[in-house]
């Protein structure tokens, strides 16, 4: 009896070993295909999102809606009710009224990246710095679209209401008329006429534009010597008559088409009646929202035809006007010599 109770026990023992490995082994196989890759794509979507951010444009000026984007995809805010009625030497009760505000759901735009195939014949013992740098191109490519959409949504499509649209006078210098201090009066003077807002006036100008306007002035010659020297010379803001200017890396960002008046196509090459133009947004009047970033990746382990990591991003992004009808945006364009 006793030798049959030690056979038993033995045998429970060879039980409980045999569910301890196989459960042991279970679990490393949930955690290598549910935590190893998650946790890859976790870091090289931080790092999208840190060189993401580390690129200053002038798109940072709008307001940022962000924290009122739902689920990382949609965008919902509410537009303010009208001003309270203000009465003058009322002898009677003073009545109240409750604010009726409008909710808008706004769906962001979404950028695909294109993919990038990384073959392991060519990844010489390197992947994650490989994946690192395209990873950075990837961040890059998708900012330019969306500063590039940005900055023709802003840019008013034609004169009338809140939206006003002038034209350089300078000497001619390549064909065209350069942009001059006197323009940007001008331009200020125009704005304050159409009741734009004082504070948060930015001014977008491709990049010949602005050299045409700040090397032709000492006063904004002087405003960039006075910038903080950190060894690198890469001026991109001066300020002017009420206007932040910033310094577009595009001469294509916004064309003007001098025959029909009108905003041309985005994308428009410059040429003929087809004019650079640089454009004017209020701060406060114009929104940027971010919503989810994802990462699409494969990786070579899987892909046994291609032998090779294949991975994009896609990121949910939204600016717009906050007001209807392109109000207070302006433009200014080179005229033709």
């Amino acid at each position: 009896m006793k030798t049959v109770k030690t056979l038993f026990g033995l045998f429970l023992m060879a039980v409980v070993v045999y569910l301890i490995t196989a459960s042991c082994n279970e679990l490393g196989i949930i955690l290598a295909s549910a935590v190893v890759l998650p946790t890859q794509q976790i870091v090289f979507l931080r790092s999208l999102q840190e060189e993401y951010k580390k690129i200053d444009t002038w798109l940072n000026e709008a307001q940022d809606l962000s924290s009122f984007v739902a689920d990382g995809q949609t965008l919902r805010f509410p537009e303010a009710g009208t001003p309270p009625e203000v009465y003058k030497n009322r002898t009677t009760d003073i009545d109240s009224v409750e604010p009726q505000e409008t909710v808008y759901d706004v769906p962001l735009d979404y950028y695909d990246s294109q993919n990038f195939k990384i073959r392991n014949i060519y990844d010489h013992a390197l992947p994650y710095d490989k994946i690192q740098y395209y990873t950075r191109l990837s961040s890059e490519s998708i900012i330019s679209k969306e500063v590039a959409d940005a900055a023709y949504t802003f840019a008013p499509s034609s004169a009338g209401a809140k939206r006003v649209i002038i034209h350089t006078t300078g000497s001619a210098r390549n064909g065209y008329k350069m942009c001059t201090l006197d323009d940007i009066v001008s331009l200020a003077r125009a704005c304050d006429n159409a009741g734009f807002p004082d504070a948060g006036r930015n001014l977008v100008l491709p990049s010949d534009m602005w050299w045409d306007l700040v090397s032709n002035n000492e006063i904004l010659k002087a405003q960039l010597s006075y910038q903080q020297n950190n060894g690198i010379i890469n001026p991109t803001i001066v300020n002017y008559y009420g206007f932040k200017i910033h310094k577009s890396a595009s001469n294509s960002l916004v064309a003007y088409n001098v025959a029909t008046n009108q905003k041309a196509p985005q994308g428009s090459v410059i040429t003929g009646n087809i004019v650079p133009a640089g454009f004017v947004f209020v701060s406060t009047n114009v929104f940027r929202a971010s919503g989810n970033f994802e990462m699409f990746l494969t990786p070579k382990q899987n892909n046994p035809t291609g032998r090779a990591t294949e991975f994009g991003f896609a990121h949910r992004f939204k600016a717009d006007f906050v007001l209807s009808g392109q109000r207070y945006s302006a433009m200014i364009y080179c005229a033709l010599a």
